[in-house]
């Protein structure tokens, strides 16, 4: 897809399956080929975040540290709420929040049920 080697969204004829996320950044059934490497190498891991963990995380984030993160680190944020109970009370996360969210406050309204 797009004329190099990476990881897309399949069906099971293996054609190319069309996407949603809540998220526009992450609304493309393939990842550029830096994630496929470290993917395959083992550096990185990836999960999956619904739509509704995402503006949980959205709007908790707001409420909790007074920052308005981008739907996209959202899903990150949603990830590490998931994971923070697994883990042991030395062991710490780091989640980058790229971006601005007052980007997507249409979005974030939208999906919310507000009127802007």
């Amino acid at each position: 897809m797009h004329g190099n080697r990476t990881y897309v969204l399949q069906d099971e004829a293996g054609q190319v399956q069309s996407t949603h996320s809540v998220s526009a950044g992450l609304d493309y059934p393939g990842v550029g080929p830096e994630h496929a490497w470290l993917k395959d190498c083992g550096r990185a891991k990836y999960a999956v975040v619904s739509d509704d963990e995402a503006l949980k995380a959205f709007h908790d984030c707001c409420r909790i540290e007074g920052i308005m993160p981008a739907l996209e680190s959202s899903h990150a944020i949603a990830h590490a709420v998931r994971m923070a109970p697994t883990l042991s009370s030395d062991q710490i996360i780091l989640v980058n929040l790229s971006g601005r969210g007052d980007k997507d406050m249409h979005t974030v309204a939208e999906y919310s049920g507000i009127s802007l």
